[in-house]
C-alpha cells in the first residue's frame, strides 16, 4: 500500500485514476482510502490536500484526488445590501461553513437554513456540488483584547474586562 505524504507533479501522458474522497477526508492529514481500480492508499500528510491533487503515479497511471459532490444550498448573492447582510447573519448565526463564489454562495444542505431562507424571502436552490469552504482556521478567530471593555454576560454569565 503506497504511503502518501504530499501531492506530486504527475506526468500528463499517463492515464488518470481517481481516488474519490469527501470534503471531510480532504480536511484530514491521516486517513486511508481506495482508488477506483482497488488500490489502497494510506495518507500521512503535513497539511491537507485538495480536490484535483495528484498523489501517486505508476508506469501507466497517475492517481488524482476527486472530491465527491454533496447536497448543498445554492443562494445567489443579493444585490441589496440589507438582504446580503441578513443572509450573512442567518448563515453565521447557524455557524455554517460557506463556500463563496463570484455571484453565489454554497452552504451545506440544512433544513433549518432552508426554513429560515424561505421565511425571510430569499430564493435558493438545493443541488449536489463540490463544496469547498475554507478551513475555519484561515480566518481570524474571536479574540479578547485586554484593553477593550466588553461584556459576554449573555453567554453562560461570563464577563470579560471591567464593567464600569
Amino acid at each position: 500500500m503506497p504511503l502518501i505524504e504530499n501531492a506530486i507533479q504527475c506526468s500528463a501522458e499517463l492515464s488518470e485514476m481517481f481516488i474519490e474522497v469527501d470534503r471531510f477526508q480532504l480536511q484530514k492529514c491521516r486517513f486511508r482510502c481506495e482508488a477506483t481500480d482497488g488500490t489502497d492508499f494510506a495518507f500521512s500528510l503535513g497539511e491537507p490536500l485538495k480536490n484535483g491533487d495528484c498523489v501517486h503515479q505508476t508506469l501507466t497511471h497517475c492517481y488524482i484526488l476527486k472530491q465527491l459532490p454533496e447536497k448543498v444550498i445554492r443562494v445567489n448573492l443579493p444585490r441589496i445590501a440589507k438582504e446580503a447582510a441578513q443572509l450573512a447573519w442567518q448563515i453565521g448565526n447557524l455557524h455554517q461553513p460557506v463556500d463563496i463564489r463570484d455571484n453565489f454562495l454554497l452552504v451545506s444542505d440544512d433544513p433549518t437554513l432552508r426554513r429560515t431562507l424561505k421565511k425571510i424571502g430569499l430564493k435558493f436552490k438545493s443541488s449536489k456540488e463540490i463544496f469547498s469552504p475554507p478551513p475555519h482556521s484561515e480566518f481570524p478567530a474571536h479574540q479578547h483584547v485586554p484593553e477593550l471593555e466588553y461584556d459576554h454576560s449573555h453567554f453562560f454569565s461570563i464577563s470579560h474586562g471591567s464593567t464600569i
